[in-house]
C-alpha cells in the first residue's frame, strides 16, 4: 500500500521539476529574444572593422561614443525627438486618458447602448490600419490635418484608443461596486468617483498602457511617411530610416550608433516604469 507522506513528496517533487523547465524555458526565450538587443548595445561601441570580423564578442571601447555622437549630429534627433515626443504624448492623452473615462462608462453603465459599445470598440481591434489607409488620408486631407503634429496625434489616438478601453474594462470590472456606493453616499459625483477612487486603482495598467502604446508610437515609420512631411516634422522613424538608406555597408559604426540612439528612451522609459510595469502584468494575471 502506497504511503500518503511519500505520494505527497513525489507529487511535490513532480511540481518543482515542472517549475525548474518552466524556469529554463523563459530564460531561454529570454535570452533568445534579448540577442538583437545584445548586438545594437555592443557594436555601438565598435569600429566598423570590428563589427565585421567579430560582430558578437565584447567591444573594445576604443571609439568610445564617437558613433553615437556622429549620428547624433548627422540624423538632427533633437528635432526628431521633439516631434516624435510631443506626437506620443497626446496620443497617450487621448487614447490612455480619455479611453479611461471610455472604459468606466461601458463597464459600469447597465444599458444596451453602452454593452453595444464595448463590442464595437473590441471589435475594432480586429481591424488593421493598412486596410483603411486610403480613406484615412482622404479625411485627414479634407480635415486640413495632413502633415501636422495634432492629425498624427488624433490617428495615433483613435487607433489606440480600442486595445486601452478592452483592458481598463477588463480591470474596472473586477472592482468592487461597493466602493462607488459608499462615494455616492458620501455625496461624490461620478466624475470624483472615478478621479479619486478608481483612478488610483488602475494605475498600474495605466503605466503598462503607456509603455506599450508608447512604444508602437515611436517604432512606427507607415503611418508618419504616409501622413507627415519629413522635413518639417521628422519622427525618429524617419530619421533613422533616412539615415540608413543614405548609408552604405561600410558606416556600420555609424548604423548602430543611429540604432542605439532611438533605441535610448525606450529603454530608459521602460526602467522608469518597470516597477509598475510588472505589477500591472501581476494584477493583469489575477484579475484576469
Amino acid at each position: 500500500m502506497r504511503c500518503p507522506e511519500n505520494s505527497k513528496g513525489g507529487r511535490w517533487a513532480n511540481e518543482k521539476d515542472a517549475k525548474s523547465v518552466v524556469r529554463a524555458g523563459v530564460i531561454l526565450l529570454a535570452l533568445i529574444v534579448s540577442i538583437p538587443l545584445y548586438l545594437v548595445i555592443i557594436n555601438a561601441f565598435k569600429p566598423h572593422p570590428e563589427i565585421v570580423k567579430h560582430p558578437l564578442a565584447f567591444p573594445t571601447f576604443e571609439v568610445g561614443f564617437d558613433n553615437m555622437i556622429n549620428a547624433f549630429e548627422k540624423m538632427d534627433l533633437i528635432k526628431s525627438y521633439g516631434t516624435t515626443f510631443s506626437i506620443g504624448a497626446l496620443a497617450m492623452f487621448i487614447a490612455v486618458g480619455l479611453g479611461a473615462l471610455a472604459a468606466y462608462a461601458v463597464s459600469r453603465i447597465k444599458h444596451p447602448f453602452f454593452s453595444t459599445m464595448y463590442w464595437v470598440y473590441t471589435a475594432c481591434i480586429l481591424i488593421p490600419i493598412q486596410s483603411a489607409l486610403i480613406p484615412v488620408v482622404l479625411l485627414m486631407r479634407d480635415l486640413h490635418l495632413q502633415n501636422s503634429i495634432l492629425g498624427m496625434s488624433l490617428m495615433y489616438g483613435a487607433m489606440l484608443s480600442p486595445f486601452c478601453i478592452f483592458m481598463y474594462s477588463g480591470f474596472m470590472r473586477a472592482i468592487p461596486y461597493e466602493l462607488e456606493e459608499s462615494a455616492y453616499l458620501d455625496g461624490c459625483s461620478p466624475a470624483r468617483t472615478f478621479f479619486q477612487i478608481i483612478l488610483p486603482l488602475i494605475l498600474p495598467v495605466t503605466a503598462s498602457l503607456i509603455i506599450v502604446q508608447f512604444i508602437s508610437v515611436w517604432n512606427d515609420l507607415q503611418l508618419p511617411l504616409v501622413l507627415l512631411n519629413s522635413a518639417d516634422h521628422p519622427t525618429v522613424s524617419i530619421s533613422l530610416y533616412k539615415f540608413f538608406a543614405g548609408r552604405s555597408m561600410s558606416d556600420l559604426s555609424l548604423l548602430f550608433g543611429g540604432i542605439m540612439l532611438t533605441l535610448l528612451p525606450i529603454i530608459v522609459l521602460f526602467v522608469s516604469f518597470q516597477r509598475f510595469f510588472v505589477k500591472g502584468l501581476s494584477a493583469g494575471a489575477v484579475k484576469g
